[in-house]
């Protein structure tokens, strides 16, 4: 392949010299391994923080909020422009290979499970709101869903699956893997959408999935909604799959039911039946409490005429 020494400008249609145009590490740009619009158009478009995260999108640049404020502080103190700072900064280092999709906003920073697994410190560091689960817990979702997403993504994806799982009836391996490629297949059109991507091909495969797994809307057969389930087929689904736990001590008896049919039928029916066991001790205790018994008095008290 011979060298190519000039490429045409997409914006401007002019034929400019290789350098004239800035790296990019994009499959789409790996023909000539540099961005299609020239660096002088890409200047022309940029006039504010806006713009440029804009334009950064449509040329699958990341936008880094911490690199942006250092190449700002950077153009304060050498009065290069912000744009040429910011491409220079972002195409070294660990940068080099991001994309749009690795973009860094003010506030949140993107952490992977893996991350998380690996240095508990980065709890701290990510949004209170996200961290929801413990290692063991993101450990487990990294096996089931695989490596590569954000914790964000791993909680959408359980709750999605626990969502179906609550609403359809999922008695096969085969269901599961129908539902678990479902909720994969939403993340990657909801993803696809935010960076203002067409879905078309990802929503019939959506529905070609749906369909295997018997659950568009208008098949009455196959999957059911839990709404058109018998109530014996919930309690037995309920009971093998998500049996009620054994509430708190302070809350197994709060009104003190259970207590008073110990102690008031089956500690009296003991004492009546003469049989000694722990209710008929119970029954005697709470009997005491509620007996009132004559007072005593001694001679003193008699001597002195206190009634």
């Amino acid at each position: 392949m011979s060298e190519i020494l000039k490429i045409v400008c997409s914006y401007c249609t002019k034929e400019k010299k290789v350098g004239d145009y800035y790296i990019s590490h994009s499959p789409f740009h790996q023909g000539t391994g540099r961005l299609h619009v020239c660096k002088v158009c890409l200047l022309k478009n940029i006039n504010d923080k806006k713009s440029l995260i804009n334009t950064l999108r449509m040329i699958d640049k990341p936008f880094i909020d911490q690199l942006f404020l250092s190449s700002l502080e950077e153009s304060n103190k050498t009065n290069k422009a912000v744009w040429s700072l910011y491409m220079k900064n972002v195409s070294m280092g660990q940068y080099k290979s991001f994309n749009w999709n690795d973009s860094e906003f003010e506030g949140h920073k993107k952490v992977t499970a893996q991350e998380v697994i690996d240095n508990e410190n980065i709890l701290s560091e990510i949004e209170e709101e996200i961290v929801t689960l413990d290692k063991d817990e993101l450990r487990f979702l990294v096996n089931f869903w695989g490596k590569g997403f954000e914790v964000e993504s791993y909680i959408w994806l359980q709750q999605e699956y626990e969502d179906f799982l609550n609403r359809y009836e999922c008695d096969s391996k085969g269901m599961e893997l129908l539902i678990k490629e479902i909720c994969l297949q939403q993340l990657d059109i909801k993803n696809r959408r935010a960076n203002g991507e067409k879905v078309d091909q990802q929503l019939k495969t959506l529905q070609d999935l749906l369909g295997s797994s018997n659950l568009k809307p208008v098949q009455e057969t196959g999957a059911n909604a839990v709404e058109q389930e018998t109530f014996g087929t919930l309690i037995k689904k309920y009971e093998n799959e998500k049996p009620i736990p054994e509430p708190d001590e302070k809350w197994k008896d709060v009104d003190k039911v259970s207590k008073y049919i110990r102690v008031f039928f089956l500690g009296h029916l003991t004492r009546m039946l003469g049989l000694k066991n722990e209710y008929e001790e119970e029954y005697w205790e709470e009997i005491d409490k509620l007996t009132v018994e004559e007072p005593v008095m001694d001679d003193e008290e008699l001597d002195n005429g206190e009634l």
